[in-house]
């Protein structure tokens, strides 16, 4: 079998497997294996479809039965499940069926066939799905943590192993390995948390990518301390050489597959089962050779051919799109229910399988190593901040709280612990610390971070979103529930519809479900809604008796978006325009009626309020701009547009939207109108026939091109 990492030496892998009490069975359900050692395999099977089935289950209590009142992440559950099980099946004596022999089967996977199976499809998802122009922004934020905070994370807890674990005796190598290990985050619970209680997506990225980045960054540095440790390498020349070409080979040939991924997928039109498999095919071949035959790091290659596909992600044909969307999804769902079953199971067996080892002041060393890893993870956020701040990531203090606090250990430092514990060339009593230590990190920190996230998320209001935000998302429910009630009006008066239920369809109207996601999301929009509903009534009534001579103030459907924040004489003037134009003349017996909130005062008192005006402005700009990105993909979902030109659309969208301007999109959109230089070059040479034709062909295409895009943007 092929090295994980290319140059682990797994000639000793198994040496030991007879004397192991975890890989070989030799605990208290040993006995079942070599009763049943035919239907051994088999019984895998059962269990598998017990965990699935079960997890499946967990799903529809939790999220369905108990809406959302218990806060814990999915991922979590089946975490806590296998733990259980593993711990019960530990238990069990002198019991024979193939359930209790599945469980002890699934629970002894080698660790290879975990790196090999499930972190190729993992890790691709994360780097295709993502938001590639956000991923984009955080990049050198994303690097300074997965590069330099995975050093820090790794020289703390190394000091810490070292001098606060009284009895072992561990060297500096040796307590730089278990830091290595333990440096890989695995915030999959947080990540999804954030993104399913509508925190900031930026902040949500960040996290992500940090932990796509460092899984490269740990397996390279476990690597080089391991070789260090068995092999007696210390040649600093070897070291800065395989730094090197991990951190380089790696992602280099990542790009390399990337390039030609795009190339191949651009050239396939609508062919749905042949796209779908390419993109899992191409992640597992990618995986193998950058990992077994060239020696770098497959995580970095995985995560740059990812980002770069993500980047041309309509090298998808448009009718392949949603449907390779659902299968990865569905793909990655089946995963983490295998791979936190695997964990739990794992957790369990080193509490059993290491006991010879350890004793009751170990699980102290755990808990302080817990408080350690936190600390450190304190200190990497402050000593890296300002370079994450000069990075142009403005993380307030509240979004640094849930970075630390998303600091999770998982699946990585598990793959990484087994794999160091396969070999014999390390002494048992070390390999069973580390199992034990590393498995009591990755239960408390997924147990206690995870379930606690949600509620620290409310805690500091991150799932509300900004004020702005939130006033426009007020002022938009209000006007669909304006819209709805006049359409349920002229409903029942229309004799089509005497027979409809009333009652029943109150229960699918949006008020009702806003209900439901004020309750799921322990929010109060609903609320607010309510409010701003009753407010507007009670001024409509008191319009009909007072005359208005105040300034009026505009909604966001009526405020003008190129009007000048920076000077008020202009935003007085667009003010009292808007004004008499939606106010009734004096004398007049019409009513002005307001069908949405009005929540911008142009007229500019203090700089809090100017503040607030702009970011109301940038908010609704942000908005207007992702609504025409949607628009445009529409239209290349429906033909009207070609790959080309939805990228130079979305693109210019992407790069308005960062710096909130409307304008800067079409600015952006008018450069492609000029004629390449190339081009201008090639109308000179018009007294050769050949080239006229090649010429004719791109001006034909220029001109396409230009007619594409005017059209897109008017549509």
């Amino acid at each position: 079998m092929a090295s994980v990492g290319g140059n682990i030496d797994n000639s000793a892998t198994y040496s030991e497997t007879s004397t192991n009490p975890i890989l070989n069975g030799t605990t208290s359900s040993s006995i079942l294996l070599s009763n049943g050692e035919e239907t051994g395999n088999n019984a895998v099977i059962l269990f598998l479809s017990f965990a699935i089935l079960e997890a499946c289950l967990c799903k529809m209590i939790f999220y369905k039965l108990l809406k959302y009142k218990i806060p814990i992440p999915f991922t979590v559950v089946i975490l806590i499940l296998g733990f259980i099980i593993g711990m019960i099946v530990m238990q069990i004596k002198h019991v024979d069926n193939n359930f209790l022999r599945g469980e002890i089967q699934f629970s002894h996977i080698n660790p290879h066939l975990i790196y090999y199976i499930f972190l190729p499809l993992l890790i691709f998802n994360s780097a295709f799905n993502g938001h590639f122009h956000i991923v984009k922004q955080q990049l050198i934020s994303a690097i300074l943590l997965a590069g330099p905070g995975v050093f820090i994370a790794t020289g703390i807890i190394a000091l810490c192993s070292i001098y606060m674990f009284s009895g072992y005796e561990w060297n500096w190598i040796t307590g730089l390995l278990f830091g290595s290990i333990l440096s890989a985050t695995d915030p999959v619970a947080v990540v999804a948390l954030l993104h399913d209680s509508g925190a900031s997506k930026s902040l949500a990225s960040l996290i992500d990518s940090e932990s796509l980045l460092n899984d490269g960054s740990a397996f390279v540095l476990s690597l080089i301390f391991n070789n260090i440790l068995v092999k007696g390498d210390h040649s600093a020349k070897n070291i800065v050489i395989q730094i090197v070409k991990y951190t380089i080979g790696g992602p280099a040939f990542g790009f390399v597959c990337g390039l030609i991924s795009v190339f191949l997928l651009n050239r396939i039109n609508n062919e749905l089962e042949v796209e779908i498999t390419l993109t899992f095919g191409i992640s597992y071949l990618v995986f193998y050779v950058a990992d077994a035959e060239l020696g770098v790091s497959a995580v970095l290659a995985l995560v740059v051919m990812g980002l770069y596909m993500a980047k041309h992600k309509y090298c998808i044909s448009s009718n392949v799109q949603l449907p390779l969307a659902s299968v990865w999804q569905i793909s990655i769902y089946f995963i983490n229910i295998l791979i936190f079953t695997v964990t739990g199971l794992i957790v369990a067996e080193s509490f059993i399988g290491t006991a010879s080892h350890i004793e009751a002041k170990d699980f102290g060393y755990s808990l302080l190593l817990y408080l350690m890893i936190h600390l450190g993870r304190i200190l990497t956020i402050i000593v890296l901040y300002p370079l994450i701040k000069w990075s142009g990531v403005n993380l307030n203090w509240k979004e640094c709280i849930i970075l630390i606090w998303s600091g999770l250990r998982g699946s990585m430092a598990l793959i990484l612990v087994l794999i160091i514990y396969l070999d014999s060339r390390i002494d048992i009593i070390t390999r069973d610390r580390f199992l034990f230590h590393v498995s009591m990190i990755v239960l408390l920190t997924l147990v206690i971070n995870g379930t606690s996230s949600k509620f620290l998320v409310h805690l500091l209001g991150l799932h509300k979103g900004t004020k702005e935000s939130q006033a426009i998302l007020i002022q938009a429910l209000e006007h669909m529930k304006l819209a709805t009630s006049k359409q349920l009006i002229r409903m029942k008066d229309d004799v089509k519809f005497k027979d409809v239920d009333w009652n029943l369809l109150q229960q699918y109207l949006p008020e009702k479900l806003l209900e439901e996601l004020d309750e799921e999301q322990d929010t109060d929009i609903h609320r607010q809604l309510t409010q701003t509903v009753s407010t507007n009534n009670d001024q409509q009534e008191t319009s009909q008796n007072i005359n208005f001579q105040t300034s009026f103030t505009p909604s966001i459907y009526q405020i003008n978006l190129s009007t000048d924040l920076n000077t008020n004489e202009n935003k007085s003037s667009n003010n009292r325009q808007v004004g008499s134009n939606l106010t009734h003349k004096q004398g007049s017996t019409s009513v002005r009626r307001l069908s949405v909130m009005p929540i911008v005062n142009t007229v500019v008192r203090d700089q809090q309020e100017s503040k607030h005006c702009k970011n109301i402005r940038d908010e609704m700009i942000i908005r207007l701009l992702t609504a025409m990105s949607i628009d445009y993909e529409k239209q290349w979902y429906l033909g009207m547009l070609r790959r080309k030109t939805l990228d130079i659309l979305i693109k210019s969208v992407e790069q308005a939207k960062q710096k909130c301007s409307l304008e800067l999109h079409w600015k952006l959109i008018t450069e492609k109108f000029k004629m390449s230089i190339f081009l201008q070059y090639l109308l000179k040479l018009d007294q050769f026939s050949i080239i006229n034709k090649f010429t004719s062909k791109q001006i034909f295409e220029h001109l396409t091109l230009i007619t594409e895009l005017t059209l897109g943007k008017l549509n």
